[in-house]
């Protein structure tokens, strides 16, 4: 057996060498990641090159962890180098061959939420930054689903969540929205997906061109794709159909962003030469409590793919209990949340607080927990939704480097060049820290650019300009040399390279210093330290404002479910299991039931050893239930304990017998009966 499939096992090593069309279910903590890059590593050492595999991952963390092993296993030189998210992967095709597409404007600029924001506000006419943020939400679905026409809009659960009149504001402001970016000379974060669909549904020959370019796509979490981002994969395809889709429909969680399950459902109908799925089963993660609970669960779901998921070590020991705890107020369920963490702690071994994680549905559930916490004195790390926007200063650090890197430098018989991608990083550049250079200069430059087919920076020779402006704009390009020439010279780490540039556009002193500006910058650096080299930083970074990726703390994690996804922890509790909370109350009118209970599936299965649940009865205005999926879990495996809230510094209470953990099991579903009866 070749070495580099010694450690998979039988299921693993068929997803690894199957011809493509193939899909591989894949349950969670089944080795998924290992499985693809072992496959990667087969195909190229089997003589297909590296440069003809796309590789698709969802998140740019992903894809610096999967270069960093595939460059791991195979050496640099065989590192396949289209690997990236969706965004990335199509906004470096386009830049490449942005000839391609009519209308694009050589050098586009990515527009980041905030930028794109404010031109959407600007073209809808409004000032209100909470009504700016759904109107948001509602063109980016629109644009997902590859609308085209404002009266057709398509059916969706994502969509029918708005109201009617807010997805017709929407599309009825789509069209300045996208005159404002032509305008602009830009694409949003959807352009760089429904602009390549749309071209290549225009012109089947560009479709036909650039799926000749690879000779399988690996598409990862598939079950994950919205209607515009399938299409992609279907016409990069092509008519050879060479996708290799791994994904698990039983996590599929994002429906209300657009993504759409049935794309995983229907693998086989897309590609109709696909052999049955591959199932990966065996779970690497869980104890078999915890797997037990989690397939009794995936059972309610009738139209899932059939998969069942086992412990690696059938003959291990089941596992702790799953406990559920009913307490009588968000504040008392606080409480329990302290008692939870200072029980698994107790004793000499005392697992890190990173191993630790409380997980909710929604945010305001989090609130009391979180005062609970900070009140005990646990460090606590909150994951927000949404990393917020860097500082302007930080994001000009890094539009120079950027730049710097987009220069191909002078040589014997080869004159300087630039990049035309990283055009918004020029204008970025002399707009911060000012130089001078004003928006009449840079509107000359970019109709010289354009006339000429040149970037902007590799325009500024030419363009006839006075000794003041022709200065100014030489002064960029200058430091612009001098950082790439620094990075390259001395083969800085991404780093360095930024450090480099913050010293050479004088922006260093500003960054280093406290507060959120020193900690934003600290972040840049972590950041880039975590990257697989310049160019990969300097691509993720061309496509937001925003910097994901810090370091966990030593610290216990409190986080929705949605951002839990693809992480694990030894001991996990689930927080406001009720009824109307979990699942919310709008899930059934919005047909997103089956979504919210994949959503419990993927908070059981985040848990190594240990799992809680928790329910109130009393929260906010209302009665509280304990959610139907409480009933879904095997009972013998529940164990419910005192449902008294405890007083704050209260030590653990002692466990039941078995008499009364009898009584209470009788009694919590007795007054489930109820419950259900009074529905």
């Amino acid at each position: 057996m070749p070495s580099h499939l010694e450690r998979l096992n039988p299921a693993q090593r068929a997803a690894a060498t199957t011809p493509a069309p193939l899909l591989v279910l894949a349950g969670a903590g089944s080795g998924k990641t290992e499985t693809l890059i072992r496959r990667v590593a087969d195909l190229i050492l089997r003589g297909e090159a590296p440069e003809r595999l796309l590789c698709i991952t969802f998140t740019t963390r992903a894809a610096g962890e999967m270069r960093d092993r595939l460059a791991a296993l195979l050496g640099p030189a065989r590192t396949p180098r289209w690997v990236g998210t969706f965004h990335a992967i199509m906004a470096r095709l386009m830049v490449e061959d942005a000839a391609s597409i009519p209308g694009l404007p050589r050098g586009f600029a990515t527009l980041g939420q905030r930028d794109a924001r404010a031109l959407l506000m600007g073209a809808a006419g409004i000032t209100d930054s909470k009504e700016a943020g759904l109107l948001a939400e509602a063109v980016s679905l629109l644009k997902n689903g590859l609308v085209t026409e404002p009266g057709k809009l398509p059916r969706s659960s994502a969509l029918a969540r708005f109201e009617p009149e807010v997805l017709a504001r929407a599309a009825a402001v789509l069209p300045a929205y996208r005159a404002a970016l032509e305008a602009r000379q830009a694409l949003d974060f959807d352009d760089l997906i429904a602009v390549p669909v749309a071209a290549m549904r225009a012109d089947p020959g560009l479709a036909k061109r650039w799926s000749a370019r690879w000779a399988e796509i690996l598409v990862d979490e598939y079950q994950d794709t919205n209607h515009a981002q399938h299409a992609l994969v279907r016409l990069l395809a092509g008519k050879a159909g060479r996708v290799f889709a791994v994904g698990d429909d039983l996590q599929a969680i994002y429906g209300w962003r657009g993504a759409d399950v049935s794309h995983i459902r229907r693998f086989g109908k897309d590609y109709p030469a696909a052999p049955p799925p591959v199932k990966l089963e065996t779970n690497y993660r869980s104890s078999s409590t915890i797997l037990r609970a989690a397939n009794a669960v995936a059972a309610q779901d009738a139209e899932a793919l059939p998969k069942i998921l086992r412990p690696a070590e059938p003959k291990a020991a089941p596992g702790q209990p799953i406990t559920v705890r009913e307490a009588a107020t968000p504040e008392d369920e606080g409480r329990e949340v302290v008692d939870w963490l200072m029980s698994l702690r107790h004793g000499q071994q005392q697992p890190p607080w990173r191993e630790f994680a409380v997980l909710v549905r929604t945010g305001f559930v989090a609130d009391p927990i979180l005062a609970a916490l900070r009140q005990a004195g646990i460090p606590v790390r909150l994951v927000a939704e949404r990393e917020p926007d860097a500082p302007r200063e930080v994001v000009g650090t890094i539009a120079w480097l950027r730049l710097a890197m987009s220069r191909s430098a002078a040589g014997r018989g080869v004159t300087e060049s630039w990049a035309a991608g990283a055009d918004d990083a020029f204008r970025r550049a002399c707009a911060y820290p000012p130089r001078g250079i004003g928006a009449a200069l840079l509107g000359r430059l970019r109709e010289h650019a354009a006339e000429r087919g040149l970037a902007l920076a590799g325009a500024v020779p030419s363009l006839p300009a006075s000794p003041d402006e022709r200065r100014a704009l030489k002064a960029v390009l200058g430091i612009a040399r001098e950082i790439g020439d620094g990075v390259n010279r001395r083969g800085l780490r991404p780093a360095d390279a930024l450090r480099l540039a913050a010293e050479a556009s004088e922006l260093a002193e500003r960054l280093e210093g406290g507060g959120k500006l020193g900690a934003a910058w600290g972040k840049a650096l972590q950041v880039a330290a975590k990257a697989g080299g310049v160019a990969a930083f300097c691509e993720g970074a061309a496509l937001t404002d925003s910097l994901d990726g810090d370091e966990p703390a030593d610290a216990v994690s409190v986080m929705t479910l949605h951002q839990a996804k693809g992480l694990e922890f030894d001991h996990v509790l689930l927080a406001g299991l009720e009824e109307g909370v979990w699942p919310h109350w709008a899930a059934e009118a919005n047909g997103a039931l089956a979504e919210e209970r994949r959503l419990f599936y993927v908070g059981l299965t985040r848990a190594r050893h240990s799992l809680w649940l928790t329910w109130v009865r009393h929260r906010r205005e209302w009665e509280g239930k304990p959610s139907r999926f409480l009933g879904e879990s095997p009972k013998p495996q529940a164990k419910l304990v005192s449902t008294k809230p405890a007083a704050p510094g209260r030590a653990t209470p002692p466990m039941p017998t078995g008499a009364e953990k009898d009584r209470l099991v009788a009694e919590f579903l007795t007054r489930r009966a109820r419950a259900r009866r009074r529905e």
